[in-house]
């Protein structure tokens, strides 16, 4: 099962295109959104997320949302 925390931190940082915002988004700090999606990728095996100048979702990322 999914963890609705870690799925929330994921629409966050691609509704407001970053780590940093969507933190500031859900009151949390930017390590813990990180830390979040770091567990979702590691309980999926995948990435969720295209890290760059521009976050945008991998195919697994967009299935999710």
């Amino acid at each position: 099962m999914l963890d609705a925390r870690q799925l929330e931190a994921l629409a966050a940082v691609l509704e407001h295109g970053g780590f940093g915002s969507a933190a500031a988004a859900l009151n949390l700090t930017l390590s813990a959104v990180s830390l979040r999606i770091k567990a979702l990728e590691a309980r999926l095996g995948q990435r969720v997320l295209v890290r760059g100048k521009v976050v945008r979702a991998t195919p697994a990322g967009q299935s999710l949302l």
